[in-house]
């Protein structure tokens, strides 16, 4: 029976090569599960009144900020990349594109490189902690315990062997045999989705413990069970916006990973292709950038509901200019996405022959002061608001063959890009110097009536419309694709660029807000239960912070360059030689 056995395992073409990888992994694999077993109880088991240490230049609280951030920008990327990886690979299948295919392999190589990368910032992280902060961590672990010892752990060993099981299986799992492939990387995102959900518990924790009317938070904490902990008041909005981000995070690290390779391909067949990879990987992240905005104010929204001088502290005090900072990049995000759309066109042969009703380009340039009218008087989605914005946005679809007179669609993407630049300006247009609490000074003032820009309501018009254009310029790329010509490879060189500066900006992004989330719990650990009264225990400024920031994303970016040269370029180099080899005779052999 043995033998049979054996016999069929031995039919299994390439499995010699798929044990072969697994075993040179397995050292890695080791550590990590050696790490996950015993760093939890060795946090456990420290002593209460453990003496901590201070870590010089930086301090305890920014050591421990600098690691923890750098785990989470590579963990956010690996919990990301893994979605658009199958998408990918499921579209490759089922249209028969080998491109897709090749796409998804590449940034699952990249992926694994960094995913030991992961482990090594995480475990680095733990022992920071434990060295700054011996009573807390101590506390903290208590309060997780399950999570940290056993759930954590566990989904980490199943990751694991998941994300080397998808890779060592591409070449094998191919043809009849693709769903099987793509069914194991949908268990592997199931897989990191679980555990996104799992340590979003902990870490949303921290700032909103759960609680009850007329019982203390320690008395409630008390009688709280492992659920009540996990679901807190934050944790279910922070799992959203950390999924979309996440989704849209690793779109723009692959855009500016396929952008290095284009700037590097010698053939114009690989320029070709690392332009269309670069296209793909922008317009998934996208996808998730145009749910961002929504479920940060979601997240904003169950956060002041938890407490309100949350509010106030983030948009009205000490906070108020990170905000201000992060309205800027975000609004820079947007602005770069729609000019390598307009960059794209260019590549289109006959893309000025693709013609639309001239209401597409009206509806644009009145969409921003007729949405900030409507938000004035009615919010969106109240059914009044969507009676007055839903007309508006239709009449091109519903009117337009009424009206003769037509424009470029190229022109309307131009259009869209300096509507861009508006809806930025009155996005960036601020009230007041609100830190202090002051009015601004006669001559920086908005002049009388204008003062409107600066409210709320024009506020949120503003970031609508910079969804709203995006999409539209989305669907007009699509259907001058259609109806011309695509020359990839041909794109302006300004492009890569644009790319690369979409990972730095959504990268600073991502450590800003970060920054922020944490810095809302003022001078607790958990905020409410566990206090901070260390020197150390203050609000930097921004200027602190951004210098911070910048360093975190360059060291980040630099690494996953590394990763990518060191994943990607042997591969296209032996595959280079192989084309070009000379045929030997047989004779001279």
């Amino acid at each position: 029976m043995l033998s049979e056995v054996l016999g069929r395992f031995q039919k299994v073409r390439g499995h010699r090569g798929i044990v072969k990888k697994l075993w040179h992994s397995l050292p890695t694999l080791v550590a990590l599960i050696a790490f996950c077993v015993f760093v939890a109880p060795a946090a456990y088991a420290q002593e209460l009144g453990a003496s901590s240490v201070n870590f010089p230049y930086t301090g305890n609280r920014t050591a421990v900020w600098v690691v923890a951030q750098l785990h989470i920008l590579f963990a956010a990327f690996i919990l990301g990349a893994p979605i658009f990886v199958v998408i990918a690979e499921w579209l490759g299948y089922r249209k028969q594109d080998p491109r897709y295919d090749r796409m998804a392999k590449e940034i699952t190589k990249v992926t694994v490189i960094l995913f030991s990368l992961t482990a090594v910032t995480g475990g680095f992280f733990i022992f920071i902690l434990l060295a700054a902060y011996p009573e807390f961590t101590t506390w903290f672990i208590n309060q997780f315990y399950i999570v940290f010892a056993i759930l954590y752990p566990a989904l980490f060993i199943i990751e694991t062997i998941l994300m080397y099981a998808y890779l060592y299986t591409w070449d094998i799992w191919k043809g009849e045999k693709k769903g099987r492939h793509i069914a194991l990387g949908i268990v592997l995102n199931l897989v990191c989705l679980l555990i996104l959900f799992v340590i979003n518990g902990p870490t949303s924790f921290m700032n909103t413990p759960p609680k009850a009317e007329g019982v203390s938070p320690q008395d409630f904490l008390a009688a709280a069970t492992l659920w009540d902990k996990i679901a807190n008041q934050s944790w279910f909005p922070l799992s959203l916006h950390r999924i979309d981000g996440n989704v849209a995070f690793g779109g723009f690290i692959a855009g500016m990973v396929a952008s290095y390779m284009y700037m590097g391909s010698k053939t114009q067949e690989e320029r070709a292709y690392y332009d269309w990879m670069g296209f793909v990987a922008i317009w998934i992240a996208v996808g998730g950038s145009l749910l961002q905005p929504f479920t940060g104010l979601l997240l904003a929204y169950e956060m002041c509901d938890y407490d309100f001088s949350f509010c106030p502290y983030m948009m009205a005090d000490q906070l108020s200019m990170f905000f201000e900072v992060q309205g800027m990049m975000i609004g820079l995000l947007f602005l770069a996405i729609n000019y390598y759309s307009w960059l794209s066109v260019k590549r289109i042969e006959g893309a000025d022959n693709v013609r639309m009703t001239i209401l597409a380009p009206i509806v644009l340039v009145a969409i921003l002061p007729v949405t900030m009218w409507v938000m004035n008087v009615y919010w969106i989605p109240d059914p009044m608001s969507l009676a007055f914005l839903l007309p508006l946005v239709l009449s091109p679809f519903l009117l337009g063959r009424l009206v003769p007179v037509t424009v470029s669609a190229k022109s309307v993407i131009k259009i869209g890009f300096i509507v861009m630049l508006v809806s930025d300006a009155v996005w960036l247009t601020p009230g007041g110097f609100v830190a202090t609490g002051t009015d601004m000074p006669d001559e920086l003032k908005l002049p009388e009536g204008w003062d409107y820009l600066a409210s709320m309501p024009a506020k949120l018009s503003a970031i609508i419309v910079l969804v709203f254009v995006t999409v539209v310029n989305y669907v007009l790329y699509n259907r001058t694709i259609k109806q011309g010509i695509i020359h990839w490879g041909k794109i302006d060189f300004a492009a890569q660029f644009v790319l690369i500066f979409l990972a730095f900006v959504s990268t600073w992004i991502m450590s800003l807000m970060g920054a922020v989330r944490s810095l809302l719990k003022k001078y607790f650990h958990a905020y409410s239960l566990v206090s901070d009264f260390t020197a150390e225990s203050f609000t930097p400024t921004l200027a602190y912070s951004a210098w911070w920031i910048t360093g975190i994303t360059v060291g980040f970016l630099v690494i996953v360059t590394l990763a990518a040269l060191v994943a990607l370029r042997p591969s296209v180099s032996r595959v280079r030689e192989v084309e070009v080899s000379p045929v030997v005779p047989a004779e001279a052999k």
